[in-house]
């Protein structure tokens, strides 16, 4: 008698142009490597880069892609240089998608992997999908991505390539109902599947767990995320002035706004953390917070580190989004900058167990084991 075979075993699924794998874990990273877990083969291409990310990030700048293994069968790739322009330009957009299939179809060659399944989550990838071979698509949407558009044209183009991507694909998953209802335009097959939290978040620490933030007075404000174009630095820096030297900021810090966010005074800043030591960090906060500007994208989006937030039990100070009306029974949504400051103040002065008990509850209906379990008969009918 033999071993019964993983339930995916001989599956095969390409992640098409994802988060950078040792990056700021997202749902992609959570979602592939338990498809991984269960005997399905994984190429996960991470997006490629400017000529001058490469520089920064000490890797060459032009060459082929690299591929390295980070879990029995999940493997990583790095794609060559991308010719600037792809979002903005048809063209750049045609001449980097015929560079990266080219690569990842060498690898299906060699490999021999036949008709996978395509696991896409950005609409530019549809140019990486015309030159590759065939097989079923999956396209994960996480963000209304015609809001990052920086012109009418540039929008123009994002839309068109989404619904080619979305008329093509076999399933659809969406973080947002708000999202579910605009692709249903194009295709039934649309199934909302928000973002969650590992389980990991939930353990107890261990026994004499240090304190990650020795240096930080409490209370102790934090944030865990990426410092971009929507992060409210003028309500960071109201935060930072009223609690000085108690406000730390946790993550990656886009180039374009580096210099607004090391300008603000009396702030913490710490550069990102592996995903096993976040939850070492949120016990280690008192209020957590989400200063971001209510940009229409912020709205469209479902937050991952709210979710996180909840794990903790924390409170949560938050900018009213939305996206966050369904959990404003255990998120304070604040309207402006000075309610932002006295939803911080109220919830230092005001702890509440019962509310802690209800956060971390609510963040459990929402771990990436549940949320795994109902796209994986999606995926299994797919492939």
């Amino acid at each position: 008698m033999t071993d019964a075979q993983p339930p995916l075993a001989g599956r095969k699924i390409v992640w098409l142009q994802s988060p950078p794998w040792d990056g700021i874990w997202t749902r992609q990273n959570h979602f592939s490597r338990r498809f991984a877990a269960e005997g399905a083969e994984i190429l996960y291409v991470e997006n490629p880069v400017s000529f001058g990310q490469r520089i920064r990030q000490g890797r060459a700048a032009i060459g082929a892609a690299v591929r390295r293994d980070v879990e029995p069968r999940l493997h990583v790739m790095s794609l060559p240089l991308q010719l600037p322009g792809s979002r903005r330009s048809p063209m750049v957009g045609k001449l980097n998608g015929r560079r990266f299939a080219a690569s990842i179809a060498g690898w299906l060659r060699r490999e021999r992997w036949q008709q996978p399944i395509y696991w896409c989550r950005l609409p530019i990838a549809v140019e990486v999908l015309d030159r590759l071979p065939p097989g079923p698509v999956i396209y994960d949407v996480t963000d209304d991505y015609a809001f990052y558009a920086a012109s009418a044209d540039e929008r123009a183009l994002t839309v068109a390539r989404e619904e080619r991507l979305a008329r093509r694909a076999a399933q659809i998953f969406t973080t947002t109902a708000e999202l579910a209802e605009r692709l249903r335009a194009f295709n039934p097959n649309v199934q909302v599947v928000p973002n969650g939290v590992d389980p990991s978040f939930f353990a107890p620490p261990p026994p004499g767990e240090a304190d990650p933030l020795p240096e930080v007075a409490r209370p102790r404000i934090g944030y865990i995320g990426l410092i971009a174009a929507w992060t409210d630095f003028e309500l960071l820096e109201a935060i930072a002035a009223r609690w000085p030297g108690q406000v730390v900021s946790i993550g990656p810090v886009k180039p374009d706004v580096r210099a607004a966010y090391e300008a603000i005074p009396g702030l913490v800043r710490l550069p990102p953390v592996h995903n096993l030591e976040v939850p070492r960090y949120l016990r280690a906060f008192d209020v957590c917070i989400q200063p971001h500007v209510p940009l229409e994208v912020r709205h469209r989006a479902d937050p991952l580190k709210i979710v996180e937030y909840l794990s903790a039990g924390k409170p949560i100070v938050s900018i009213a989004l939305r996206n966050l009306e369904p959990l404003r029974d255990v998120v304070d949504l604040a309207q402006d900058r000075d309610a932002f400051l006295a939803g911080i103040e109220r919830n230092l002065a005001q702890p509440d167990p019962e509310a802690k008990v209800e956060r971390i509850r609510r963040a459990r209906d929402r771990s990436w084991d549940s949320l795994y379990g109902s796209i994986r008969e999606a995926v299994i009918d797919i492939g």
